[in-house]
């Protein structure tokens, strides 16, 4: 069991008092006159739970901050209670509140109000939900054998005689060097700025400006002006690289292509990036040149485009993909970073009636449109809308705007020579930076209308035709690398000398103010001498071309559900609206009449929408979810701790709006159930899935397979001869994110959370594998990366019921960051840390922990392959992946998805799994990692062919006629990523742009009720 690690000295973050608002929440729930949430349906087989109401009444009353006056120091704050007793009792009362409110709706409808009995009945045997899916329900074909599964060895070598390659990846190596020599050369630089430019001033002043000078560069002040350029550059280069990386790529491409009658579309598309990057970051023209203001929102176009993401609206663009190694050399200063690389091409957009991506976002500009008008009036996202808008209209302008077609002398070629910038600067800005949005609105709907008239769609469509042609050649592309220099460049210098005397800084107050505008003054540049820049360091861009080769070498298996003694109690999430309601009275009774056990959440979403959820700083949304949050934790927590079975709660959520425009209450509910969802699955087993009533019928069988991916599954291999050499694995998943934090340190409480996967052959052969459950703990930044309990405790138990190998998934340890400071080696290894490893292995000999990360990258299909995963496990091969020379980083696997859904899909995801090497001497033995994931051994094939396994067991592809399932490429994205539990935790506080972690909060909830 995690400690409490909340302790009454710790006063180095914000404390949080919660008593006002869980007092509010007691006192409604003793109400005489309150409407009983919970109400059971006539024969009592739902139970529905109504806390929508009082979540209501408590956002609608005055309730103190819990933050009090931390408003402006907090970062995130959760956890850090002022009195963790006095919230350990008042969780308490409300659960004694809900218990009392329970046993009263059942004793009303002529039950014996004793909750186990209850929940035992609502209980229901898993196979009862076995048939065909028809329509939104429960009902799934659980009893169907998926056979004929199959895995083939792929081969980096061609081997034999004119063989065709069968995929094809593009790799992206970035080097970074002589990074330890930027402090001198800034402080060189430095000297010869005040030489230079101080020299009509005083003996004094420039005795001054020395000081100002070494003060400036003291790397002990860690709030100097120094130190944050320094952390701008160690944090930002690789971003503005990759953002390079994307524009040489598209030379390196030109280059392959030589001549083509279409090749112009690409060298047009080329010139116009850069002459973008060079309109944005043109030194000449002060920040505020860029500020505009349209429906009341001011917005900085610089800052907006200086953002890594600023060309991820174009139809087709380079993706940089997958952090695949990062192999540092410190001594010398040298890094180097390796990912993958592939091409957005002016795909369809499901969630737009498949209309293309450039149709998609030029319709953003149609001001007079209700969606743009709906845009403007949603006070919730307006700023995010209006900043979305001219992003469009600036990037879609620069890239696409040319001659008229239609004019007598046209040709592609005249659009070399057009000018985006100076027809921006003359027709476009100065009416931005007017305040008459009318005119405005004019020059949006007048973008659009060009690019239409302009035949853009046409010249995109043959781009995309030329590219595809090309990149699908069997033909291997030449290695090229491509010189650069990093340059920060003397325009972020003050120049006046009573300014730095006031500020104690050479440098603009923009880097302290804000930072990100400071990107301007770092210019990626061909190698050259630059007599204005401060510092250089040198960089290379390196693309290579790798193929792979399909092999004899292949497998099969098949897989089936095992639903023994699997009952569950389902859960819906239903809004107060016609048609969900339907939808929720046709899965209470299916379509073969049977009447269905359920638990059933409702909300008004209409009052949510019009009285809670107006703007993102109304102090109502974080009392209503919060409120929200706890009363409905605790009610299915005190039904569910009743009985001593363990449960399947399937939860599924009905939703008004799509995933890609969610209105913010179901932002919010999405989230709340995978929260809950999670803690369950401690104890019982519990996924969540949501389904938009937009679009259902195309969604729903994919939907139920990722809601049931949880279940346990069997596998069955085919191969007569395979005996595996271990009976049992544990693949253990960890990752966390940080509730409580302050602006001012780096001190901070993290919630650590993950999953355990249990894998074992059966004494008949074949190999089940099964969710053990989740775990979760709060710990300050002292435990978590040393000794967190939490993770530990699995461990042991897992130790203790026979488990010896374990594979050990973690966040990776790649920190995409250049050190311009020595670091210390175990620094950054996060949950791969020694002292982790050390207190999971204890004093336990025979325990093998294998440490492993992995990331996505992505392969063109040249000869689309025809089974359902493909894999690499020859660690000599990987190599020509990333090659570490230090050997402190091996990847030992990689695992392709073999079948790919839909026309338009030119590429395969791979997952490439690496491990570490040489760090953890005297903790692990070495040779344990060597025998398990890197020699070709009997071992190694276990661990693989069992991870493998776990891909399959998580598919969410439902299979049809002319396809198997397929492997579920990244299983393990409910814990590590951009849309992991953690990631979906967080919301904001009640005031002040402060950050609130659920998953956190309720953590701590759940330790109050044990």
């Amino acid at each position: 069991m995690d400690k409490n690690l909340l302790k009454e000295d710790d006063n180095r973050l914000i404390r949080l008092d919660y008593s006002d608002l869980l007092n509010t929440i007691i006192k409604i729930l003793a109400e005489k006159q309150l409407k009983n949430p919970f109400r059971l349906t006539k024969n009592s087989n739902q139970l529905v739970i109504d806390i929508d109401e009082i979540a209501f009444q408590v956002a609608s009353k005055q309730v103190e901050n819990p933050l009090g006056n931390g408003t402006t120091s907090a970062k995130t704050a959760t956890v850090n209670f002022s009195n963790p007793k006095e919230f350990i009792h008042q969780i308490q009362q409300i659960r004694t509140g809900l218990t009392k409110l329970m046993k009263s709706a059942l004793t009303e409808s002529g039950k014996d109000n004793s909750l186990e009995n209850y929940i035992t009945a609502l209980a229901t045997d898993l196979k009862t939900f076995q048939g065909e899916t028809k329509g939104l329900s429960f009902t799934y074909p659980f009893n169907k054998t998926h056979s004929g599964l199959q895995k083939q060895r792929l081969s980096l070598e061609e081997k034999g005689v004119n063989r065709s390659p069968l995929l094809r990846f593009h790799k992206l190596t970035i080097t970074v060097e002589k990074t330890h020599e930027f402090h001198q050369q800034l402080r060189d630089s430095l000297r010869n700025f005040i030489e230079l430019n101080f020299k009509t001033e005083t003996e004094e002043d420039r005795d001054n400006l020395g000081y100002i000078l070494e003060d400036t560069i003291s790397q002990d002040k860690s709030q100097s002006d120094f130190n944050r350029l320094k952390s701008l550059m160690e944090t930002e280069i690789l971003g503005k690289l990759q953002r390079a990386a994307r524009i040489i790529y598209l030379k390196h491409l030109q280059e392959q292509i030589g001549k083509h009658q279409d090749l112009i579309y690409l060298e047009i598309l080329i010139k116009r990036l850069e002459q973008l990057e060079a309109y944005i970051n043109d030194p000449d023209k002060q920040d505020g040149y860029y500020q505009i203001n349209y429906a009341g929102i001011t917005f900085n176009l610089r800052e907006l485009f200086n953002r890594a993401e600023a060309f991820d609206m174009l139809p087709i663009i380079p993706q940089v993909c997958g952090h695949l190694g990062e192999i540092k050399d410190e001594k010398e200063g040298k890094y180097q970073f390796i990912f993958g690389l592939k091409l957005k091409l002016d795909g369809k957009v499901p969630t737009a009636g498949r209309t293309t991506v450039f149709d998609y976002y030029i319709n953003f500009l149609e001001s007079e449109s209700q969606e743009h008008q709906e845009g403007l009036n949603n006070a919730y996202k307006n700023k995010f809308f209006v900043e979305k808008v001219f992003k469009i209209a600036l990037l879609y302008f620069f890239v696409f705007a040319g001659n008229n077609p239609s004019e007598e002398n046209y040709t592609p070629e005249s659009d070399l020579n057009y000018d985006p910038r100076a027809s921006f600067e003359e027709k476009m800005m100065p009416i931005f930076q007017q305040d008459d949005d009318e005119k405005k609105q004019k020059r949006l709907r007048g973008i659009k209308r060009g690019l239409e008239q302009y035949q853009v769609n046409e010249k995109l469509q043959k781009l995309k035709k030329l590219l595809l042609k090309h990149i699908n050649q069997k033909t291997k592309f030449p290695t090229r690398p491509y010189p650069l220099h990093i340059n920060l460049k003397q325009g972020i210098l003050e120049r006046n000398y009573q300014t730095i005397d006031q500020s104690g800084s050479f440098f603009k107050s923009v880097l302290k103010n804000n930072p990100k505008l400071t990107l301007q003054y770092i210019s990626i540049t061909d190698p050259r001498v630059d007599n204005t820049s401060l510092s250089t360091l040198p960089a290379s861009i390196q693309i290579s071309d790798i193929q792979y080769f399909s092999t004899e070498d292949h497998q099969t298996f098949s897989l089936d559900y095992d639903l023994r003694k699997v009952k569950a109690v389902p859960v819906i999430l239903v809004p107060q609206q016609s048609h969900c309601q339907t939808l929720a009275q046709n899965i209470l009774n299916d379509h073969q009449g049977n009447s269905k056990n359920l638990i059933e959440f409702t909300y008004n979403y209409q009052r949510l929408k019009e009285r809670i959820f107006t703007d993102e700083d109304n102090p109502k949304i974080f009392l209503y979810q919060l409120t929200f949050a706890i009363l409905a934790y605790i009610s299915l927590k005190l039904l569910l701790d009743s009985t001593k079975d363990h449960l399947f709660i399937p939860i599924l959520r009905l939703h008004l709006t799509d995933k890609q425009d969610p209105s913010p209450e179901e932002v919010y509910l999405r989230s709340l159930f995978t929260v809950i969802s999670h803690l369950l699955n401690e104890t019982h087993r519990s996924n969540c899935q949501g389904f938009c009533i937009k679009d259902m019928q195309f969604k729903l069988k994919n939907g139920l397979s990722s809601l049931y991916s949880i279940l346990p599954k069997i596998f069955q291999l085919n191969d007569p001869d395979y005996t595996p050499e271990i009976d049992k694995l544990a693949i253990v998943i960890v990752s966390s994110r940080e509730c409580d934090r302050s602006k001012f340190n780096d001190y901070k409480i993290s919630n650590l959370f993950g999953q355990v996967i249990g894998i074992y052959r059966q004494s008949d052969g074949r190999i089940r594998l099964y969710t053990r459950g989740s775990f979760s703990g709060n710990y300050n930044s002292q435990e978590i990366h040393t000794r967190p309990d939490v993770v530990i405790d699995e461990f042991n138990k897992l130790y203790n019921q026979g488990y010896r190998h374990f594979l050990y998934i973690a966040k990776s340890p790649y920190s995409s960051t250049i050190n311009l400071t020595a670091k210390e080696e175990d620094e950054g290894l996060y949950f791969m840390s020694k002292s982790i490893i050390r207190a999971l292995k204890g004093d336990k000999k025979d325990m093998k922990i294998y440490p492993v990360f992995f990331d996505k990258y992505y392969v063109v299909k040249l000869n689309p392959p025809k089974v359902n995963s493909l894999y690499i496990q020859d660690t000599s091969e990987l190599t020509n992946i990333v090659k570490d020379p230090h050997k402190k980083s091996v990847v030992f696997f990689n695992l392709f998805n073999g079948i790919t859904v839909g026309a338009e899909r030119y590429y395969n995801g791979v997952m490439s799994y690496t491990t570490l090497l040489n760090i953890y001497e005297g903790i692990l033995d070495e040779t344990d990692i060597h025998k398990g994931l890197i020699d070709d051994s009997q071992l190694k094939n276990d661990l693989l062919q069992y991870l493998t396994l776990y891909h399959f067991s998580k598919y969410e592809a439902y299979p049809t006629k002319q396809r198997n399932i397929s492997l579920k490429l990244d299983p393990y994205q409910d814990i590590i990523g951009d849309d992991s539990i953690g990631a979906l935790s967080i919301f904001n506080q009640m005031t002040g742009k402060v950050k609130f972690n659920y998953l956190a909060f309720l953590t701590e909830v759940r330790k109050a009720l044990i």
